[in-house]
């Protein structure tokens, strides 16, 4: 059983990033800074991925490992074909893991406390 700490922790991380993200796009700041957090923002995510799919054995999260592998394997000639395009196949991938987040961590925080949370 996922903890509840477990998932306000990777909820609360995530949303720090995309704030730093919004925060980037808001005020027009470096080009370099915007791709390190999107960076940082992915390593995050694929880290709980593979922790949730190999700790917890978290099935729903093996689809996320496939598309983040895929997607770094595609990333060098997605940038040479698309150029600064192909940063938006990879936001869509992490828009939709924020958005699985969030509706598991909702999904654990209505479940009753364990005995392991208190």
């Amino acid at each position: 059983m996922i903890s509840r700490t477990r998932m306000k922790k990777d909820l609360i991380g995530q949303s720090a990033i995309i704030a730093g993200l919004a925060v980037a796009g808001l005020f027009s700041l470096s080009w370099a800074l915007f791709l390190a957090l999107l960076s940082a923002l992915g390593l995050w995510q694929g880290a709980s991925a593979l922790q949730l799919a190999l700790a917890y054995e978290y099935e729903e999260r093996y689809p996320f490992l496939w598309l983040f592998l895929g997607l770094l394997l595609a990333l060098p000639p997605a940038v040479w074909l698309l150029g600064a395009w192909a940063v938006a196949p990879i936001a869509l991938g992490l828009i939709a893991y924020f958005i699985v987040t969030v509706r598991d961590t909702l999904y654990v925080l209505q479940r009753p406390r364990s005995f392991w949370d208190l």
